[in-house]
């Protein structure tokens, strides 16, 4: 036969009722370290835009095709003149979470693809045409390691007493 027996007096249930306490009352102000979150989300993210060149889920991005290299004078996508990572900022943060922006006019283009068929583009004095798709490539988002680590914050948060 196997037992199992668990014998909590009226101390350890007042220290265990203390520590739940404390840890909702933590639980409910986490400004702190979403703070810290969004700041590590923010680096993730600009990190990917200009070291790891993949989406969130670890996929790499599309190459460049051959007008666009012709375009821009390299085959490095996301990047021209930096202006999509210097984009990349924590626009709020509260209790429950936070939001990364991407603030210039192209950013949703790339995130999510955008179809120009008939547009025309411009560079240098030079204009081409374009009459296909640009694929997404994703930049914005949470990878598992992004989930892990932002958890593992929150826990030590947590386990530290806020």
């Amino acid at each position: 036969m196997a037992a199992f027996a668990v014998d909590l007096n009226t101390e350890d249930l007042a220290r265990l009722n203390a520590r739940l306490t404390k840890l909702l009352q933590d639980a409910e102000h986490l400004h702190p370290v979403m703070e810290q979150a969004a700041e590590y989300m923010q680096r993730a993210t600009i990190n990917r835009i200009l070291r790891t060149k993949m989406s969130p889920e670890g996929e790499r991005w599309a190459a460049l095709s051959d007008v666009t290299i012709a375009l821009k004078g390299h085959d490095r996508p996301l990047f021209d003149s930096g202006e999509l990572s210097r984009s990349i900022e924590v626009s709020d943060v509260t209790d429950h979470g936070f939001e990364l922006t991407a603030d210039t006019e192209y950013a949703s283009w790339m995130q999510n693809g955008f179809n120009h068929a008939g547009r025309k583009a411009q560079r240098g004095g030079k204009r081409y045409s374009k009459s296909d798709k640009v694929p997404a490539r994703p930049f914005m988002g949470f990878s598992e390691e992004n989930v892990k680590r932002i958890s593992k914050m929150i826990r030590d948060y947590l386990a530290h007493g806020g």
